[in-house]
């Protein structure tokens, strides 16, 4: 089941909806039109697991992409620039001198057109949204729907497609930050990570990729085989004393098409959330930054008050000719699928 509501209006005078996706076992989805914002996560036993804010001036105001979609690239691009047949573009800057999830007025800053629609004997949430030519210094006008369905079988399942008029990088991800324990209360740091993957991307000192693939093992960034957040910082506390900000690259050996990529529990309550895929790469990211950020409820989030598990292409890849091509070419369609696996053991 979807019902509709209104959630606002932006500073621009766009009236925000607030969606309300769910199934026959107890869970809920609640989502807004603004940047796709996902604003709970409700399990049945009335716990809501995801960080947000209760009015749509909070979520205008917000500078840590806390629910939102991100677009038309996740994570930083060394000097705002892509390469694009060898081409350098130059796009806009929002750190320093790098870009980050899409610049100024990216993806998450935009409110989506959003409609429920009867699909079978299902009802599915289409949103889209039209990125003109030149937005952000992209190239192309960028046509993008991302669909949303939450099953009776506790999975939250999205798609995202693309097309585009001229050759450009598309990289979509979302940035819902986790707390299966109390919703963003308290800290993360015991909750219990699997990360089906044996290798990441090596950064530099301003957490871009050096191109350079490492693995996991015998490091503190090893979550193959499952640990909490806090044993694996303890491997390694003065290089993790800002916590995880890493891509890993998922493991499909047995070509699923949407490979698990990862599994989070918080072993007190046995609340559980696999990551689906199909994308190859991991943002794996603690949320160290957030600092006295006021959420729903009266809520103060501070750093590792919430995780993020970012399903993306590499980071910076088109600098990087062994990283999966984020180019998209006008006869070509982007699309990508994430689901968010819900359970209580």
């Amino acid at each position: 089941m979807i019902t509709q509501e209104s959630f606002g209006t932006t500073q621009s005078g766009d009236n925000v909806q607030k969606f309300i996706l769910s199934n026959k076992n107890g869970y809920s989805v609640h989502l807004i039109s603004y940047g796709l914002s996902i604003q709970k996560i409700i399990y049945p036993d009335n716990q809501d697991i995801v960080l947000g804010f209760d009015s749509i001036s909070e979520y205008e105001n917000d500078n840590f992409y806390i629910g939102k979609i991100v677009g038309r690239n996740a994570n930083r691009l060394s000097n705002a620039t892509i390469v694009i047949d060898q081409k350098e573009v130059q796009l806009s800057k929002n750190e320093t001198h790098k870009q980050l999830h899409g610049g100024h007025q990216g993806f998450d800053k935009k409110n989506w057109d959003c409609e429920i629609v009867n699909f079978e004997d299902k009802k599915v949430l289409i949103a889209t949204y039209t990125s003109k030519d030149l937005e952000e210094g992209y190239p192309g006008e960028l046509k993008v729907t991302v669909s949303f369905e939450l099953t009776n079988k506790n999975t939250l399942e999205m798609s995202y497609t693309a097309t585009t008029s001229k050759t450009t990088v598309v990289n979509l991800t979302r940035h819902d930050y986790f707390n299966l324990k109390d919703g963003g209360i308290s800290d993360v740091k015991e909750h219990f990570i699997k990360i089906n993957s044996n290798k990441f991307t090596v950064n530099d000192t301003e957490n871009l990729p050096t191109g350079e693939i490492r693995d996991t093992k015998y490091t503190a960034l090893h979550f193959n085989s499952g640990t909490t957040i806090a044993e694996n910082i303890a491997k390694d506390p003065k290089s993790l004393a800002m916590g995880f900000d890493h891509n890993y690259i998922i493991n499909n050996n047995n070509n699923n098409s949407t490979p698990l990529a990862a599994t989070a529990t918080d072993l007190k309550s046995k609340r559980q959330l696999e990551i689906y895929t199909t994308q190859p790469g991991l943002q794996f990211y603690t949320a160290a930054y957030l600092d006295k950020v006021k959420g729903k409820n009266e809520t103060i989030y501070n750093g590792f008050h919430g995780f993020c598990f970012e399903g993306q292409h590499f980071p910076d890849a088109t600098k990087h000719e062994h990283f999966e091509s984020t180019i998209l070419r006008p006869h070509q369609t982007y699309t990508q699928k994430l689901i968010y696996k819900f359970s209580a053991k």
